[in-house]
């Protein structure tokens, strides 16, 4: 089986599968219920799950990075796969109107929408357009209000030409491109927030003006009636809702809005607080997310904001966000987190997210029947569909815990037609680069009702349908390298379907064979390729395959730069090292993007090191007298700000690769996973294990990292980011990730300059840790370290968050003993100390457990450190 093809037991076949009996034990699995009552609509237009879309992959920012033709195929490809219901599709005035007026439907960004409004009528979605997001420098001249602090989120100065833009573009997608998937149109961002719209006086009042201009002008041109206004997509503000309502109530024909991190229990309220002033009118969630798939859990997840807030009328939910990118005016990055994969020319495996909400995008129906559903369990959740065909799909949620039966029952109503298990258990699930969806991994009989077996031991969703399970390819090798003028044998199999499978090339040249052999094309520089594997019967079942064409040797020619270290994202500073096949040959790189020529950097004996916290597009050409420069061969490289080192070093040599290099006297810890030796030199060492009298993890990835500060004495047990200062934010930075320490949802790395507004600077450096509760919902953070054996006790500054919310209690815990309980009373940092304990040689988790339950509550943590007791 394929890693990560699904979370639960998978035929490739598409078979029909019926469960067979639990074996005999001594106690049988407790039975649960789901009651399905067809006669019940709570819902009659349920929209779907779809997404928001930056689309600017194939903009000047990410092709900067190196992105082509054959890696805008894998993306279609994952639209087609995910068949999002609705995209909430951003866009920027400037893209379209480069003066006042004058309307440029041909630009490089307008083209490239396009294709973006291709593949999703391709893949049966509805747009939302998102007119005005933000404003790129070259319009600000006319488009932005004079005085604003930032024109790139200012409102339009002109009401009335702003409507007009909003007309022609309208006019242009849906009129005269045919684009009649562009259904519904809304206003910029956030407009309650700071950060995506600025405006003059009431912004509320402004924001009104704003859309009433553009509804009388849809109006006079005979276009209102194409598409359905929404509005104001706020954050946390349903004031916004009332007020719209209230004051433009012809103009706004739904309401949007955003919800991140309630929990299920108090999302009810959130929705129910806007609904009570909506005057009836649908209400979307237009973003919804987490950072990461791993924190869409029982408390608070994908699976039960659907479930819930679609049997409270809300009428679609969208993703935050697709996929990311890189955006040019402004600039910025949107990789890294609540993406359901990152530009994939960072990597082809798609994050967490994509597995934990992709099933439910793709078999939730569209424009559905939402039916009322009720369990009496408290481990269970529900939500039933029916669509306009008479398909069926329920959605039940399971919380972790035994074995259980599951009866679905339909109240007395013959289904007549089997059911198809589609399971997800994110817990169990690998992401792989050919990013197929949870197979069907059952069919089961069903009349008025089915029963079914929810597994023990995991959070698992599970979509239960009558329509047919999406048919999807399966490559053996997703992203293959070939020599240019050589051929290669593709292979890809069905999975839930049968018949054969048909081969072509859709990017990049090169020719491919019925039977799926590719020939690549001669290439002098290295080319990217694109080949598509569609089922035969069904070809918009489709896998991409993306190709690298690698120039093949020229007796004419140097050898083009070989790089030892794959392209992809690196929690930490790495480094390269090239070689040219070509004896005497000197490589030329550049860090920018350009083109490499024999007056660039000189690469030299020893590697390039990659920095943290930031993108390198690494080129390189080989030169050699009286030979033709190589072709240029290119890796993206994303290094995050990820601690593998003592706090204050930084990363010079891997173990037995060269020589540690640094002016004058440095510290210089040698070693990997916690475990170091330290060691004092003069002007650089070799990176080895007889230099520092030993190996400290054999086995390890040890490295050398060096420190102009020397310390009196190493630490008795090194701690990874023990003053939290990365990663190395601005604001702050949220959980879950792993940056040294393990930070949970609702923790995190806070500035002194934060939203949070610290009474007092971090005792050290510019930041720290912080613990959270809301929602009822609490953090913790925690790292594994190696001990020598003794007695420890740990050492720590913390204060609380005075200026919002209450005291903020917290734990320590080493393993599973709790060495100290804390009540910070002020904002003002004190000295801690846990009390004394005593542990083996070895690993063991430290973890700081916030213990206050009830309100919004925030602690400060710094300074941790190990003493001898």
């Amino acid at each position: 089986m394929l890693a990560g093809l699904a979370a639960l037991a998978v035929p490739l076949a598409g078979a029909a599968v019926v469960p067979a009996a639990p074996a005999q034990a001594a106690e049988q699995p407790e039975e649960r219920s789901v009651t399905v009552d067809t006669g019940d609509v709570v819902q009659e237009d349920y929209l779907g799950v779809g997404v928001d879309v930056i689309p600017q992959s194939l903009m000047a920012g990410t092709a900067a990075y190196g992105y082509t033709e054959a890696d805008w195929q894998v993306d279609v490809e994952r639209i087609q796969r995910l068949r999002p219901k609705v995209a909430r599709l951003w866009f920027q005035i400037d893209w379209m109107e480069p003066e006042k007026g004058r309307y440029d439907f041909d630009s490089p960004q307008m083209r490239a929408v396009y294709r973006y409004l291709d593949a999703f009528r391709a893949a049966g979605t509805e747009i939302e357009l998102n007119f005005g997001w933000k404003v790129g420098e070259s319009v600000q001249d006319w488009f932005s209000i004079p005085g604003v602090s930032d024109p790139t989120i200012s409102a339009p100065a002109d009401l009335e030409a702003y409507g007009a833009s909003a007309s022609a573009l309208l006019d242009e997608l849906i009129n005269r491109r045919g684009y009649d998937n562009v259904d519904y149109l809304t206003f910029y961002n956030e407009p309650n927030g700071s950060w995506d719209f600025e405006a003059p006086g009431d912004e509320m009042a402004y924001y009104a003006d704003m859309a009433s201009a553009v509804d009388r002008r849809l109006t006079a041109d005979g276009l209102r009636d194409e598409v359905r206004i929404w509005g104001p997509e706020e954050t946390g503000a349903p004031e916004w809702t009332a007020y719209l309502e209230e004051h433009a109530p012809d103009v706004f024909d739904a309401y949007s809005f955003h919800l991140y991190g309630e929990s299920y229990e108090a999302m009810a309220d959130a929705i129910a607080e806007r609904q009570a002033t909506t005057g009836g009118k649908p209400l979307n969630m237009t973003e919804f997310g987490w950072t990461s798939g791993e924190l869409s859990t029982w408390e608070t997840g994908y699976a039960n904001y659907i479930a819930r807030s679609a049997e409270e009328g809300v009428r679609s939910h969208l993703v935050w966000q697709l996929n990311g990118v890189w955006t040019r005016d402004p600039d910025g990055d949107t990789n890294g987190s609540y993406n359901l994969w990152d530009s994939n020319v960072l990597g082809e495996e798609p994050r967490s997210a994509y597995y934990a909400v992709g099933p439910l995008m793709r078999y939730i129906p569209a424009h559905s029947e939402v039916l009322a559903t009720h369990t009496e369990a408290d481990d269970l959740r529900s939500a039933a569909f029916r669509d306009a065909n008479g398909d069926y799909t329920v959605l039940v949620e399971a919380r972790a815990g035994a074995e259980r039966r599951l009866t679905v029952d339909f109240g007395g109503t013959d289904i007549g037609r089997p059911f198809h298990r589609i399971a997800t258990a994110l817990a169990d699930v690998t992401p792989e680069p050919n990013a197929l969806l949870p197979a069907s991994s059952g069919t089961l009989p069903a009349g008025d009702s089915f029963t079914d077996t929810v597994p023990a031991d995991a959070y698992t969703v599970t979509v239960y349908t009558t329509a047919p399970p999406a048919t999807q390819v399966a490559l053996d090798e997703p992203s293959p390298y070939v020599t240019g003028g050589e051929s290669t044998a593709l292979s890809a199999e069905l999975v839930d379907g049968t018949g054969d499978l048909s081969w072509s090339v859709v990017a990049g040249g090169g020719s491919v064979s019925p039977e799926g052999v590719y020939t690549a094309p001669e290439v002098t520089t290295e080319r990217r390729v694109a080949v598509r594997a569609a089922s035969a019967t069904d070809p918009d079942a489709y896998a991409i395959a993306r190709l690298t064409v690698l120039p093949a040797h020229d007796p004419e020619r140097v050898d083009a730069p070989v790089f030892d270290l794959e392209p992809g994202q690196y929690d930490s500073a790495e480094a390269v090292f090239m070689t040219s096949g070509t004896a005497g040959a000197q490589i030329h790189y550049t860090t920018d993007g350009s083109e490499p020529t024999a007056r660039s950097p000189r690469y030299g004996d020893g590697p390039v090191f990659l920095p943290e916290s930031g993108n390198v597009l690494l080129r390189a050409a080989a030169f050699r007298g009286g030979l033709a420069p190589s072709g240029v061969t290119s890796r993206l490289y994303k290094v995050l700000d990820v601690q593998n080192a003592p706090d204050g070093y930084r990363f010079c040599m891997y173990a037995d690769r060269g020589r540690c290099e640094f002016d004058g006297e440095a510290s210089v810890a040698f070693g990997s996973d916690g475990l170091f030796r330290y060691g004092t030199f003069t002007d650089g060492v070799e990176c080895t294990a007889e230099e520092f009298g030993g190996d400290p993890n054999p086995g390890g990835d040890n490295r050398c990292f060096s420190s102009a500060d020397i310390p009196e004495e190493p630490p008795l047990v090194t701690l990874y980011n023990a003053g939290f200062e990365k990663p190395a934010t601005t604001s702050a930075a949220n959980g879950p990730m792993t940056n040294g320490w393990y930070f949970s949802a609702r923790a995190g790395v806070q500035h002194n300059d934060s939203p949070f507004v610290p009474d007092e600077p971090a005792p050290e450096g510019e930041r720290t840790a912080y613990l959270k509760t809301d929602s009822g919902l609490s953090s913790f953070i925690s790292q594994e370290a190696a001990f020598p054996a003794g007695s420890y006790r740990l050492t720590f500054q913390a204060a609380i968050r005075t200026g919002f919310g209450g005291p903020q209690t917290f734990d320590v815990y080493v393993d599973d003993a709790r060495v100290g309980s804390f009540a910070p009373p002020s904002g003002a940092y004190q000295p801690y100390e846990t009390e004394a304990f005593t542990v083996d040689a070895g690993p063991h988790t430290i973890r700081f457990q916030a213990t206050t339950t009830e309100g919004d509550n925030t602690a400060f943590i710094d300074q941790v450190a190990v003493a001898a007791a």
